[in-house]
């Protein structure tokens, strides 16, 4: 595949996540898929595309310094690609980017507009001088050169002050670490490290984890189930149940897709049966393959509405995991196109959801079983607050501190876990351990 294609292909990824609201991960997988997309190449198009998502706002200042009146927004993409390879990709010389922005133009939206985005982009390259952006404030001008919508900021500033809230939102453009959990139904996690020699090394997050100075899904150990790809917070969430590993459990996951966490917690208590749910029946298959590729055989999948009570599962459960939907603040790092959905009505929305599903799930717990509730964000209403509103309700349930092995996040406290993007580069997570009362 040529560069012209790569971009193409770049062009219509950000199109589906930008127009479409689709996401990041899930859209570039997609045309990988459907293309049969080399590795250099993807590597080519997920340079542009989270480029591209990271600096969307600075970019687009850049665009409307240096150009008059309103711009379409499939012409602002081409224009925000481009301008990234410009400043960010040096590998390709400038005319070259230009070049093939402007065929790109011609070819997506037409002749005219192949012509006015070559003028915007030549009197960009001759003439850009960041010393001349303009800016209204100090506050807005770190809010665009970071990407972050003000009202993020603002609701980040207000819960952890200025100088933490800009560490967070400088977290969020740096790269990920390369976080890869070992199946123990496969393989043992020293023998793993050993086939990748010196290119890996143990977590010290998460003792489940390893970090790669190279990740590779062509690999046949990932083919194979040997291990799966999964950031070293998320992993914790398994971690933090600190009961009897060969114990027999009956665990219920009520919001399991994707499934990372369910099959963590699968192969971890592998006496135990669990049962994943989720109200999307596609979701679930993504589940079932994964059992099958890394040989989980002990959990049932189910199609189940988090929100609704199921009268067949009260009190039936050792076990409960609720993994709510969230903000997703904490992991913008991964999905850089969720910074520009976060609104103040939007997280007291999804706050209030959390709540019914914990409200719900709590009835699923038998006598001095767990309730295990996280969420990959890092907005207080979303955690804390959540579970403080939850304790005063239910009396019957206790916070129990959560102990963890060979990690060196420190548990808070009053016992929960919670990470901040800027802590430890993975993403930032929350979780708590509830136990019902005998009496």
């Amino acid at each position: 595949m040529n560069n012209i294609n790569s971009r193409k292909i770049s062009y219509k990824i950000l199109c589906d996540i930008l127009l479409e609201d689709a996401y990041s991960n899930i859209t570039l997988n997609k045309y990988f898929k459907q293309y049969n997309i080399d590795e250099q190449n993807k590597r080519f198009i997920s340079e542009i595309v989270y480029g591209t998502l990271k600096n969307k706002l600075y970019l687009e200042h850049i665009i409307k310094v240096y150009s008059k009146g309103r711009i379409k927004p499939k012409v602002k993409i081409i224009l925000s690609m481009s301008i990234y390879q410009i400043i960010n990709m040096n590998k390709t010389p400038n005319f070259a980017i230009i070049n093939e922005a402007v065929k790109l133009s011609k070819d997506e939206l037409g002749n005219i507009t192949g012509k006015f985005v070559n003028a915007i982009l030549r009197n960009i390259e001759r003439n850009f001088d960041k010393n001349l952006m303009k800016y209204k404030s100090a506050k807005e001008k770190f809010c665009v050169e970071n990407s972050c919508p003000i009202q993020l900021f603002d609701i980040l500033e207000e819960q952890y002050g200025k100088a933490k809230a800009q560490n967070i939102v400088m977290s969020f453009n740096k790269k990920s670490k390369n976080s890869i959990r070992y199946n123990p139904l496969k393989i043992s996690k020293e023998k793993l490290l050993k086939v990748f020699e010196s290119g890996a090394h143990l977590s010290e997050i998460c003792e489940d984890n390893l970090i790669l100075d190279k990740l590779n899904i062509d690999n046949d150990y990932f083919k194979n189930g040997y291990f799966i790809i999964q950031d070293e917070a998320s992993s914790l969430v398994a971690c933090s149940i600190g009961e009897k590993e060969n114990a027999n459990y009956k665990i219920l996951d009520t919001c399991a897709a994707p499934g990372g966490k369910s099959l963590h917690i699968a192969s971890k208590y592998f006496n135990s049966t669990l049962i994943s749910c989720d109200k999307h029946i596609h979701k679930l298959k993504l589940i079932e393959n994964n059992c099958i590729k890394l040989g989980v055989e002990n959990i049932k999948i189910k199609e189940q509405d988090a929100t609704e009570l199921n009268d067949e599962f009260i009190s039936n459960f050792d076990i409960v995991i609720c993994d709510v939907p969230c903000s997703g603040i904490g992991v913008i790092k991964n999905k850089p196109e969720i910074r520009y959905k976060i609104t103040n009505t939007y997280i007291k929305n999804i706050s209030k959801l959390q709540y019914d599903i914990l409200e719900n799930s709590k009835n699923y717990v038998k006598k001095g079983g767990i309730l295990m509730y996280s969420t990959c964000t890092i907005d207080k209403r979303e955690n804390m607050e959540n579970i403080e509103k939850f304790l005063k309700k239910n009396r019957n349930f206790k916070l129990e501190k959560i102990k963890l092995k060979n990690s060196k996040v420190k548990v808070q406290d009053y016992g929960v876990v919670e990470i901040l993007p800027d802590d430890h580069e993975c993403d930032g997570f929350f979780i708590a351990k509830l136990r019902k009362m005998e009496a």
